[in-house]
């Protein structure tokens, strides 16, 4: 069955979608019809521009019968606006009746939703400043064998969301630290002052914007 929407109108005949990871553009091109997946063009027949500058293609490989991923290194902000041009028709680029795709002019591209992934932070009892949550959106706390402080984050991008679970009710502290100033991500609290979990669970809820991360837990401070 052909993965391709229902509510695009009929006379679209591919659709481009994107996903943000870390320092690249995953671009998927997905076709109404079966294509040819022995067969693929050379980079220079697709025409890629992020927030209106062209960037390059450098991998491309058929996930399925549908649909064709495309790579854009070099890309190190979610960005506003991508498109995507077909320059054809090649050879290469056909349906599995050898009906060779037509060339398109700019497809705007529809973001895709990120993500949800999860990881299990245990690293303490000395203060970490630049915990990696790249493609993370929970982040569990096991203070099992030791206290565990974080006072900065490494990887997040504009609109990513942080959900921070602390695991243990007993034995060790979680804290997080206001306004650390380590050189990475800072994260800023409420009441501007550090925030320590002490023999209970609990948590935090954080959004950043590419260069900090700000609690949002509350309406304000309790």
């Amino acid at each position: 069955m052909s993965p391709f929407p229902r509510y695009y109108p009929y006379a679209a005949k591919s659709f481009i979608q994107h996903e943000f990871n870390v320092n690249q553009l995953n671009v998927f091109l997905t076709f109404r019809y079966t294509m040819d997946v022995t067969v693929k063009p050379t980079h220079d027949f697709w025409l890629c521009e992020v927030n209106d500058i062209v960037k390059a293609i450098t991998v491309s490989a058929w996930q399925d019968a549908w649909t064709l991923l495309l790579t854009v290194p070099n890309v190190l902000v979610l960005p506003e606006r991508v498109t995507l041009k077909y320059l054809g028709p090649n050879q290469n680029l056909r349906t599995t009746w050898e009906k060779q795709w037509e060339p398109w002019g700019p497809i705007v591209s529809v973001e895709l939703p990120p993500v949800q992934t999860t990881r299990t932070f245990t690293t303490g009892p000395a203060p970490q400043d630049d915990v990696d949550i790249s493609n993370v959106n929970v982040l569990f706390i096991d203070t099992t064998a030791n206290d565990i402080t974080i006072g900065g984050f490494v990887g997040g991008v504009n609109g990513q969301v942080l959900h921070i679970a602390k695991l243990k009710h007993t034995g060790n502290n979680m804290t997080l630290e206001d306004h650390e100033g380590g050189g990475n991500q800072d994260i800023h609290l409420h009441a501007q002052a550090d925030e320590t979990l002490v023999n209970e669970h609990g948590g935090w809820n954080l959004v950043c914007n590419g260069d900090a991360w700000y609690d949002t837990s509350h309406a304000k401070h309790v």
